[in-house]
């Protein structure tokens, strides 16, 4: 009788262990369904906010590679430009006795920002070549007009002098390079740049007075002949 009773125990507490299986099985489902649910759920936010902050990230960077485009525009202080000739004719300011010149817009910005220890390039477009020169000293003039005198250091290892006058309207002056003394002048951004050699040269002619070489002094010869943009040794 006993037996009979312990057999009949186990065989009830076989059948209550046999239904509570599947109902564990299935919580264990259901709660993996939920972790998944949830793990769902937070990968489609962090794929929002990657959608919503990856085009904001690329818009800075082109709106920061349009800005150094911009300030790349000028590598040099002056640059070639196809505009200058047309604006200088139109504003009757340019010389008709140019010759071999090329025509160029400046920085005008930058020029005047200039102060001595500065470097700045200058383009000379007739040669492709650019020379870098050290601000030596400036000079400021009642009517705000700023002149720049600079050093350049040529391949020869001479020292050459540059100046330069940038005025409300205008640049002028002058660069000697290895390869020859260069005058340049603008009309507000827009001038011109040419060899020294290849400018006025009815005017040089005129400045010497050929006609009346008898009254030139030894002094006046001087002042013609020397040039204070002759290279330094």
């Amino acid at each position: 009788m006993r037996l009979l009773i312990i057999a009949l125990l186990i065989g009830f507490i076989g059948i209550a262990v046999w239904k509570m299986m599947p109902e564990t099985g299935q919580s264990h489902t259901n709660l993996i369904q939920v972790e998944n649910t949830q793990n769902n759920e937070q990968s489609d936010e962090i794929s929002s906010t990657l959608k919503v902050i990856v085009p904001t990230s690329t818009s800075q960077k082109d709106l920061q590679a349009t800005s150094q485009h911009k300030d790349s525009d000028f590598y040099a202080v002056n640059k070639v430009s196809d505009k200058a000739k047309a604006v200088l004719e139109a504003a009757k300011v340019l010389p008709k006795d140019l010759n071999n010149e090329a025509y160029i817009e400046f920085d005008l910005a930058s020029l005047r920002k200039l102060e001595g220890g500065d470097n700045f390039e200058l383009l000379i477009p007739q040669t492709q070549e650019s020379f870098i020169a050290e601000v030596t000293g400036i000079s400021s003039a009642e009517n705000g007009d700023k002149s720049v005198f600079g050093k350049v250091t040529g391949a020869d290892g001479r020292f050459h002098t540059t100046v330069l006058t940038v005025g409300k309207d205008a640049v002028y002056g002058q660069l000697t390079a290895p390869s020859g003394n260069y005058v340049f002048e603008s009309k507000d951004q827009y001038g011109w740049i040419a060899a020294k050699r290849d400018l006025y040269r009815s005017h040089q002619e005129e400045e010497l007075h050929p006609h009346d070489h008898h009254k030139d002094t030894k002094q006046d010869l001087v002042s013609i002949e020397e040039d204070i943009f002759t290279p330094k040794k």
